[in-house]
C-alpha cells in the first residue's frame, strides 16, 4: 500500500531528512540514504519535536530505531500519524516476527557537480572570510588601526574579484576543450536555460548567463564521463574576447589583492 500525499518532509538537525515516497520511507543524512519498506515498520512515535521509527522484530528482541531530532513538532505529529495510518496490515501481528532491519538497504549517494561546487566554494568562503579577520585582529594589535581597517576593506574586495576571475578562467577551459575533444549535442530552450539529454538518456539542463540568444536550439558540449559538466558551443572570435574579459577580471582582482600583500608587508 502506497502512502499517499501530502505528508510533510522533516529536516532535523544536521541536514538529516525524513521523508516518504511510495512504499518507502527515505532517511538522507549527508550522503548517506537509508531506505525503509513499510513493510518493515513496525510504528512511526512522534516525540515532540523528535521522531522515531521503530522497525519489526522477532519476538523476544530488541526492535531497531531511526531517530531524527530537531524536526518541527506539528509536522512530527503529521507525519507520524499519515505513515502510521498507510502502514501494511500485516505489520501488527503476522509481520511483528520478521526482522525489518534485514529489509532496510543503506546507499552512498552520488554528489551532483553542482553540489560539489558549493561544498567546495563554501569551504573557501569561510576560510578565507575567518583568515582574513584574524589577520586584521593581528593587524590592529601590531600597528595603526587605520592600516586594519583598510585591509578589513581591501582584502575582500580583492579575493572576492580575484576568486571570480579564477572562476570564469577555469570555465574558459572548457570553452576551448569540450566542443573539440567533448560530445556536442543540440539543446532546447526552455525558459531561461538550455536542456540537452546525454548518451544515456538522462537530461541536464545549462543556464545562459551570458545571455546567447534567443534561439529555440543552441549547440552544447558536454564531458563524456561526466555529461553534467557542459558548456555552450560558441565562435572562435567570443572565445577570444571572454577569455580576454575575463583575464582582465582576473588582474584586476591581483592588483586589489597586491594592495592588501602591501599592507601587510609594510607591517612586518
Amino acid at each position: 500500500m502506497s502512502i499517499s500525499s501530502p505528508i510533510p518532509v522533516l529536516r532535523g538537525s544536521g541536514g538529516v531528512v525524513l521523508q516518504a515516497e511510495e512504499d518507502d520511507l527515505v532517511l538522507t543524512r549527508g550522503r548517506e540514504e537509508t531506505r525503509i519498506p513499510l513493510q518493515a515498520v513496525r510504528t512511526v512515535q512522534a516525540e515532540g519535536r523528535a521522531v522515531a521509527v521503530e522497525l519489526t522484530a522477532p519476538a523476544g528482541s530488541t526492535p531497531a530505531v531511526h531517530r531524527v531530532g530537531g524536526v518541527s513538532e506539528a509536522a512530527a505529529t503529521m507525519f507520524a500519524d499519515a505513515v502510521n495510518a498507510s502502514l501494511p496490515e500485516s505489520a501488527d501481528e503476522s509481520a511483528e516476527a520478521a526482522d525489518g532491519s534485514a529489509l532496510v538497504t543503506v546507499s552512498t549517494l552520488t554528489e551532483s557537480d553542482e553540489d560539489a561546487w558549493f561544498r567546495k566554494f563554501t569551504f573557501w568562503a569561510w576560510t578565507a572570510g575567518l583568515l582574513i579577520v584574524a589577520m586584521t585582529v593581528v593587524i590592529g594589535i601590531l600597528g595603526p588601526m587605520e592600516m586594519a581597517v583598510l585591509f578589513l576593506l581591501v582584502t575582500p574586495f580583492g579575493v572576492g574579484i580575484t576568486a571570480f576571475g579564477a572562476g570564469l578562467l577555469s570555465h574558459m577551459y572548457d570553452i576551448w576543450y569540450l566542443p573539440r575533444h567533448g560530445i556536442t549535442v543540440e539543446a532546447k530552450r526552455n525558459g531561461v536555460s538550455y536542456v540537452y539529454t546525454d548518451m544515456q538518456g538522462a537530461t541536464h539542463s545549462r543556464i545562459d548567463l551570458l545571455g546567447r540568444s534567443t534561439a529555440p536550439t543552441v549547440q552544447v558540449a558536454y564531458r563524456p564521463g561526466r555529461p553534467g559538466v557542459s558548456t555552450f558551443v560558441y565562435s572562435w572570435l567570443r572565445k577570444v574576447w571572454l577569455t580576454s574579459f575575463w583575464l582582465v577580471i582576473l588582474l584586476v582582482g591581483l592588483a586589489i589583492t597586491a594592495v592588501s600583500v602591501a599592507i601587510v608587508v609594510e607591517l612586518f
